[in-house]
């Protein structure tokens, strides 16, 4: 690869206290035997970006597993069979367009079980992104699945991402309505709620990646802070230094905005910001020593901060 991944369009995600609580959630209902969780977030905090990470990489868990992520589609209907297909298209598998809902059923069972094995363990964490798209039949699917994995000794665990502002569909009900006690038991019992990054200790430790938990190219020791600093960084600089001035900065921004005192950082525009600081500002600056404020505006200007804020539609103050 030989383009710097801060300057490529989809940019890789990086571990931040979100993620880590998200995580623990998630293991915390693996440990107790669930087979699914609810991941609920207002947009643009991160979800998604929580979801590649954690796919892109075996570091959490400490048993052997198999991670995949799918994309529910919006839809109207769901026909006999179509749920499995979504599946196995995510997984490039090809079947007969005439191959009943109970083939297509087995083949993915077969597959799952195959990658367990390629992977060494039993298993098996899917994300489905969108996930409040999911209709009641859906979850049926999901507990006939897992009963044939369970029977054949492997255990699927369905992390369902939903948008918690997402309003106005029946697709909803099996989310905040009542569905059957094996639904329910399964995998609507436990539930956690992704956030922003809170305050300048989260902030400094997602800056904190950029100095030490990073590395381009591969095997070299170079973090991306070095990189694009690499005169300050020799002597002693580190972006994390700039937490509390960064968190200051988009603090009066919102109070000139006139929004809510209250607040957590989506990732959407602390990523932007960051990158562009580090792109943008670092990187172009011969005599780079450290950020200004002007700097820091330019840059929560680039990540459009307060029109992403004010999307959030939110006139009280946030918890």
């Amino acid at each position: 690869m030989s383009t710097h991944p801060l300057l490529m369009r989809l940019r890789p995600p990086f571990a931040t206290r979100p993620i880590e609580r998200m995580t623990n959630a998630i293991l915390s209902a693996i440990d107790c035997e669930y087979r699914g969780i609810v991941i609920h977030g207002m947009a643009r905090f991160g979800k998604s970006w929580a979801v590649r990470y954690l796919t892109s990489t075996s570091a959490w868990l400490q048993d052997a597993f198999y991670s995949a992520r799918i994309s529910v589609p919006k839809s109207h209907k769901r026909t006999e069979g179509a749920f499995f297909s979504l599946w196995l298209d995510r997984f490039s598998l090809v079947l007969p367009e005439r191959c009943s809902a109970m083939q297509r059923q087995a083949r993915l069972r077969n597959f799952l079980i195959s990658k367990c094995q390629e992977y060494g363990g039993n298993l098996i964490i899917v994300f489905l992104d969108e996930a409040q798209r999911l209709f009641p039949d859906d979850y049926e699917h999901l507990c006939t699945l897992d009963n044939d994995l369970t029977d054949a000794g492997y255990m699927l665990f369905v992390v369902l991402v939903v948008q918690s502002d997402y309003t106005g569909t029946a697709m909803e009900k099996i989310y905040d309505g009542n569905p059957p006690p094996h639904v329910r038991g399964r995998y609507l019992v436990r539930r956690h709620e992704f956030g922003g990054l809170n305050g300048p200790e989260e902030i400094a430790h997602a800056l904190g990646r950029m100095d030490d938990n990073s590395e381009w190219p591969e095997g070299s020791g170079c973090s991306y802070s070095a990189h694009f600093a690499k005169d300050a960084f020799s002597t002693g600089w580190r972006l994390r230094s700039h937490a509390e001035q960064i968190y200051q900065c988009a603090t009066r921004l919102r109070e000139k905005a006139t929004l809510p005192t209250g607040w957590t950082w989506p990732m959407k525009s602390f990523e932007v910001c960051v990158n562009y600081l580090l792109t943008n500002v670092a990187a172009k600056r011969q005599d780079f020593a450290g950020f200004s404020d002007e700097d820091i505006d330019e840059a929560l200007a680039a990540a459009g901060f307060i029109e992403l804020e004010r999307s959030r539609g939110s006139g009280q103050e946030e918890e």
